[in-house]
């Protein structure tokens, strides 16, 4: 269960809705929302009010020219 959830996001933008309690995380692409919920419930032992996420594709290299996965983000 451990390894879905893979980073948490610290970003610029991340940091800032730190401050009214929304974390960002980067999980398992195959993951859904009812899933996502209860991973965090049983790890952090906290209650989930509102869910978001989105899929987004890793930008691509220069110098690579290909595109380098998908991911998803939690919010």
């Amino acid at each position: 269960m451990i390894n879905l959830l893979k980073s948490q996001i610290l970003t610029e933008k991340s940091l800032i809705s730190l401050e009214s309690s929304k974390y960002s995380f980067q999980v398992d692409v195959r993951l859904n929302k009812q899933q996502i919920r209860t991973i965090f419930e049983e790890l952090f032992g906290v209650k989930i009010e509102s869910l978001n996420t989105s899929r987004l594709v890793k930008k691509s290299s220069n110098v690579n020219r290909y595109s380098k996965g998908l991911y998803k983000k939690v919010i």
